[in-house]
């Protein structure tokens, strides 16, 4: 259901946040917002969200619920297993590798950030391997 800018009456898709034609701000959805809330906490709150009433029928924080489960499930299997590494390589390797667990925690935490403002502002934004393996886990 679209609606009206205030600013200049040009209609707003239904999940947007700022007016496509003057760039002004329009009130966020409350389905936006708790979308954003599914990423908050990680595989807590996503699970929370995909069962809470009565969120657990709104398709948009259903997806983004199932995405923040396997986006914090991904990045906790990827520490695990590169604390493995680092655990059983020599010193020097072990240490090149710590601090690639590093860099790589900073940019999964970009992308952590990331997905939070598309849920905001509106968007479906799927990252690629993982969405396709939460719309086809059925749950």
């Amino acid at each position: 259901m679209a609606s009206t800018c205030l600013s200049c009456n040009a209609e707003v898709p239904a999940r947007a946040t700022t007016c496509p034609a003057c760039h002004s701000a329009v009130a966020a959805q409350p389905s936006n917002v708790i979308a954003a809330l599914t990423y908050l906490l990680g595989l807590v709150t996503g699970v929370v969200f995909l069962y809470l009433e009565p969120y657990d029928r709104d398709e948009y924080v259903r997806f983004h619920a199932r995405q923040s489960i396997a986006f914090s499930i991904a990045w906790f299997a990827l520490n695990v297993v590169l604390g493995v590494f680092i655990a059983v390589m020599p010193r020097p390797l072990a240490g090149l590798l710590g601090f690639l667990q590093q860099v790589m925690n900073i940019g999964m935490a970009v992308v952590w950030v990331y997905l939070m403002y598309q849920a905001y502002i509106g968007n479906k934004f799927r990252v690629p391997v993982l969405a396709d393996w939460v719309e086809n886990a059925g749950f």
